[in-house]
């Protein structure tokens, strides 16, 4: 049976971000207020089609949308130039609420946070720059009139209702404070309706742009072997032939398996060799691949999968490994583990605080080898207690 085609992509509005026939740019009001608004928003939200951030941004010329992003730093703060008496709208316990603050108190600044309340409570736990700072909150009028995603609480609201509610308190005499919300209604109700008049059809699965965020089940096995590999250009010549220099092995028991690859006849290392903390006197002992081939694979037990740090190693080491060997990458279980990128394997080892395992391998292969072998038994602990 043949895969029904994905469908093609909505024109949008890149203002709105709606698809053109439902973009309602032209119904937006503009309403200047007197109170500087800073939105926080979660990346998650940024390109949400029904996000009231947006709508808070396009309506309020006041108004600002900042957008953190974790890729970066490894969190989502994001600090934004506020006076000293602006004020952080977000319930929590110790709050005052907003109509019981004395005039002298009442903030020029107000700073909302847009997010899922899940998102929303990441993106206050991780901008500690917010904590020192007034807080205020609301006790709605009325219940959230977003009608199309839902809110946990009945007191809860979106951050548009919740930013007009806190503008009716700090400048009642602002006209058509209401007229955003008009403009929420209509969005609302042309969705409904939009939503009535589209026939039910079966989802398009698109195809997994990632691979699953799910830790190896070689990560599991006990015969699992985690390699490094030393690799070397000819002559230094960057359009030279790479050779296979260094394989470095190690068990989850601790047995080591290190080969030094003969470069061929000549008087000369035909390559460099410094910069991997070897010299041509390592090179002495060194063997025919054919050879280290032959003891490696007896070395592994049978069937035992292998992992490196990152699929580089097993790309160099190809040979040295039995056909249809599995394979996995650590770099890739840590990114899936923790959920963030990992950066140098030796960043890992410093922020895991872990140590490198010891070993007796030459060059810096002792140290690269110890600190995967150090990630791969983090893994497979984190593998086990799943």
């Amino acid at each position: 049976m043949p895969t029904p085609a994905a469908p093609e992509p909505k024109q949008r509005c890149y203002r709105c971000l709606r698809p053109l026939p439902m973009c309602y740019c032209a119904q937006l009001p503009s309403v200047p207020t007197r109170t500087r608004i800073v939105i926080l928003q979660h990346p998650h939200e940024r390109t949400h089609p029904f996000g009231t951030a947006r709508l808070a941004r396009l309506c309020l010329p006041n108004a600002t949308v900042h957008v953190p992003w974790a890729g970066f730093t490894g969190t989502l703060e994001q600090r934004v130039e506020v006076p000293a008496d602006a004020a952080v709208l977000y319930p929590h316990p110790d709050a005052p609420l907003l109509q019981d603050l004395p005039p002298e108190r009442r903030p020029s600044t107000l700073i909302a946070i847009d997010g899922t309340w899940a998102h929303a409570k990441r993106l206050y736990r991780e901008n500690v720059w917010l904590h020192g700072m007034q807080h205020v909150r609301l006790d709605p009028s009325a219940p959230s009139r977003y009608r199309i995603r839902k809110e946990p609480r009945p007191d809860y609201v979106s951050t548009l209702e919740a930013i007009l509610e806190a503008l009716r308190m700090l400048e009642p005499d602002t006209p058509d404070l209401d007229a955003p919300l008009l403009a929420f209604d209509r969005m609302i109700d042309q969705q409904i309706a939009h939503r009535a008049t589209v026939p039910p059809r079966g989802r398009h699965k698109s195809e997994r742009q990632r691979p699953s965020r799910a830790l190896s089940r070689l990560l599991g096995d006990p015969r699992l072997v985690v390699a490094y590999a030393e690799s070397a250009l000819l002559g230094g010549d960057p359009a030279g032939e790479r050779r296979l220099v260094q394989w470095t092995a190690a068990k989850l028991d601790g047995s080591m398996f290190e080969a030094l690859l003969a470069p061929g006849p000549g008087p000369q290392l035909p390559y460099p060799v410094e910069h991997m903390g070897l010299s041509g006197a390592d090179f002495l002992d060194a063997e025919p691949l054919e050879l280290a081939v032959a003891r490696f694979r007896a070395w592994l037990e049978p069937g035992a999968p292998v992992s490196a740090w990152t699929p580089t190693t097993l790309e160099w080491g190809e040979g040295m490994l039995p056909p249809n060997t599995e394979r996995t990458s650590l770099k890739t279980n840590w990114c899936n583990l923790r959920n963030r990128r990992a950066g140098f394997l030796e960043n890992v080892i410093r922020n895991e605080q872990l140590a490198p395992v010891p070993n007796d391998c030459r060059g810096r292969a002792r140290s690269r080898l110890g600190n995967a072998l150090a990630v791969a038994q983090l893994l497979c602990r984190e593998y086990a207690a799943r």
